[in-house]
């Protein structure tokens, strides 16, 4: 049997629905495996959690997606950027458009604009109107207010769109994936991220050296107010 699962998942390939189903089990070839439970353990991902991505999981008629803390593990797992796994996440939601129209963009979680933030959000998605391809574009919402200060402030409860094919440059607002794996919101800058409103908590200064990855440039911010 523990010879037989990979090669028996590859022969019903018509059965497997989950949303990465084809990215881990070729990481699983790549690295040897032969069973779901070795590349769940191997990735501290839960084993019921790597059937759910592989086969798939429903209620009712709608399929369950994973939270951000899943994704960001899957990427470190398959070397797969976040932005990319959460773009194939939502692609049949978020269309490729010809002209400006209403779409859903994926709410993928909380972000800090403070303490940085790692947890499961409610929202699913937020309507933007866009003209064009649609799929690089994700949402967040925003905990914390150090960064509720100057000309663009971004205050807790706030939510905001992110260009994920955008990088940022000096001087713009980004959300940033630390090396912890949290995400933050912060302006990038003199080769650091730093909080407009310092006096908040979290730290006023991030060096580069411990980011992962600028996810994308915030291009528009929806207050709560």
């Amino acid at each position: 049997m523990r010879n037989s699962q990979l090669a028996k998942l590859k022969k019903e390939k018509a059965r497997l629905e989950g949303p990465f189903a084809e990215e881990i089990l070729a990481a699983m070839k790549r690295l040897g495996m032969r069973r779901l439970e070795e590349f769940a353990d191997a990735f501290g991902l839960g084993r019921t959690t790597v059937y759910n991505l592989v086969l798939g999981r429903k209620v009712g008629n709608k399929w369950i997606k994973p939270s951000l803390d899943t994704v960001v593990r899957l990427s470190l797992a398959l070397n797969i950027p976040v932005e990319d796994l959460i773009a194939k996440l939502y692609e049949d939601e978020v269309p490729t458009l010809g002209q400006r129209e209403e779409v859903h963009v994926p709410v993928v979680g909380y972000v800090g604009g403070g303490p940085s933030q790692l947890e499961e959000i409610e929202e699913r998605t937020v309507p933007v109107r866009v003209k064009g391809d649609a799929r690089h574009l994700a949402a967040f919402k925003v905990r914390g207010n150090s960064m509720c200060a100057g000309k663009r402030p971004i205050c807790h409860g706030d939510v905001i769109i992110v260009n994920t094919e955008d990088k940022g440059h000096l001087g713009a607002i980004v959300v940033a994936r630390l090396e912890n794996g949290e995400y933050v919101v912060k302006l990038l800058k003199n080769g650091a991220l730093y909080s407009t409103n310092p006096e908040e908590n979290g730290p006023p200064v991030i060096p580069l050296d411990q980011v992962a990855e600028i996810v994308g440039r915030v291009v528009e911010v929806r207050s709560r107010l």
